[in-house]
């Protein structure tokens, strides 16, 4: 995006006037009077006093930080935001952005010029909560708008973590992702999350026997980007299966299942921990897809 297409000065007036409508406590439109538990059409909702919005814009443009309060619907959920971030000048600009729920930090990742998706998995429960989104850099629009912004925001707001095919890296039933995952995120139309080591997997089988698991794996700059052994360890530590991860492709792990219950394993790549360029955390390989093979072998 070329930075003199960002804004026009006629239309920073307009959305002067917007922002300043947005905010007044006579306005209840967007929501009908129901609490929100998403934002999708920001122009329209974001006047709504129940949301007590901050730091975002009518037009959708967000400050360093901006917060909004939501409804978090019953069930297993996940917060996702999207957006863009601006090209002002500098083509390698990087901006982190951290989510938080009831002052709780749920997810952070390290996001480039361009649309960006993340979604972080939330405590159950539901009511009212208090959403804030943080980033580390800002950049200040150009021309005679000049506001500081942070990100253009698309969506925010719950989703639910059972449209797994939609949202996430998992593909089919039977494969509940647990703890040790990054959050998901979206490149050049990718979905993947990267993984430091230990990522946690519950497989529910039909029948008790060997499950083969397939995965869609990447190795990352953890690892040198060079091939691996990946284990899966159950969850008393012992290695149960192995593949080595030559570069990316679908690799398959058969491991023991247990009928009727969750069974839980644990994805370990060693050798890894090298830290990344651009990026505080630790990437050893990353995953595209994972989901549970059709065929048991008793």
């Amino acid at each position: 995006m070329k930075a003199q297409n960002l804004s026009q000065s006629g239309r920073s007036r307009r959305c002067l006037s917007i922002v300043i409508l947005a905010f007044l406590p006579a306005c209840d439109r967007g929501s009908g009077g129901r609490e929100l538990s998403q934002l999708t059409r920001i122009s329209e909702e974001i006047g709504d006093p129940k949301l007590e919005a901050g730091g975002i814009y009518a037009d959708g443009w967000a400050g360093e930080t901006c917060s909004v309060v939501l409804r978090q619907p019953s069930g297993p959920q996940v917060l996702t935001i999207r957006g863009m971030i601006p090209q002002v000048g500098d083509r390698d600009f990087h901006t982190e952005i951290e989510l938080r729920v009831d002052e709780k930090s749920v997810g952070r990742q390290i996001l480039a010029v361009g649309d960006f998706r993340v979604s972080a998995p939330v405590a159950a429960g539901s009511g009212k909560r208090r959403i804030v989104a943080t980033f580390s850099a800002s950049q200040q629009l150009p021309g005679e708008d000049g506001r500081k912004v942070g990100a253009r925001l698309q969506f925010l707001g719950f989703e639910s973590a059972n449209r797994t095919s939609a949202t996430d890296i998992v593909r089919g039933p039977g494969v509940e992702l647990g703890r040790g995952w990054g959050v998901v995120e979206t490149f050049r139309g990718e979905m993947f999350r990267w993984v430091d080591n230990d990522a946690q997997i519950r497989l529910t089988a039909s029948q008790a026997g060997e499950a083969a698991f397939s995965l869609v794996v990447e190795p990352g700059p953890g690892v040198g980007g060079k091939p691996f052994l990946l284990k899966a360890l159950d969850e008393s530590g012992r290695q149960v299966a192995a593949v080595r991860v030559e570069g990316r492709g679908t690799v398959k792990l058969f491991v023991p299942v247990e009928a009727g219950k969750p069974n839980e394993f644990r994805l370990h790549a060693d050798g890894g921990g090298r830290p990344a360029k651009n990026d505080p955390r630790i990437l050893n390989f990353r995953v595209l897809e994972i989901g549970l093979e059709p065929a048991l072998r008793p």
